[in-house]
């Protein structure tokens, strides 16, 4: 019998979060990448807050019906129209909307969370500080304490 040597095959590279990002021709282009992700979270950021406000409105809304005749009438607004309903047949549209804003809330962290890590790992990868970071330094060092890591993980 004929031996078979099998050729070993190069272990693929670890994934990354990193992974399907532009790759970055020049100073520049790192620089508005870095400044890419800092926008994206901050819209992620302020699409939160603005659902989180809604969620506040809608449990407000709950809690004041709560106490009222479920037969009573209620106006609700659907897409720019006001409808005319009654409490109990608003009462459950009004809390599968906040459901729904609660588990689009969910995914928006989970999303952020993501961009933070690229950003994290872009600015290990290509040594970027912030002017926080610079300015801590500065001072670290007029001090005469340690200058602070390269990559601290504070975004400003």
């Amino acid at each position: 019998m004929a031996q078979q040597v099998a050729a070993a095959a190069p272990a693929p590279a670890p994934a990354t979060v990193l992974d399907g990002e532009e790759k970055p021709m020049s100073e520049q282009d790192v620089i508005r990448i870095f400044k890419g992700f800092k926008r994206d979270s901050q819209m992620i950021i302020s699409k939160i807050s603005e659902l989180e406000y809604e969620i506040g409105e809608h449990e407000l809304v709950m809690a004041n019906v709560s106490s009222l005749a479920p037969e009573r009438t209620a106006y609700r607004l659907v897409g720019g129209v006001l409808v005319k309903t009654t409490i109990a047949e608003t009462t459950p549209k009004v809390e599968t909307n906040m459901a729904n804003i609660r588990a689009t809330i969910d995914q928006l962290k989970k999303a952020l969370e993501n961009v933070n890590e690229k950003s994290k790992a872009w600015k290990e990868k290509y040594g970027i500080k912030t002017q926080q970071e610079l300015d801590f330094d500065r001072a670290a060092q007029a001090a005469g304490g340690p200058a602070a890591p390269a990559a601290m993980g504070v975004l400003a």
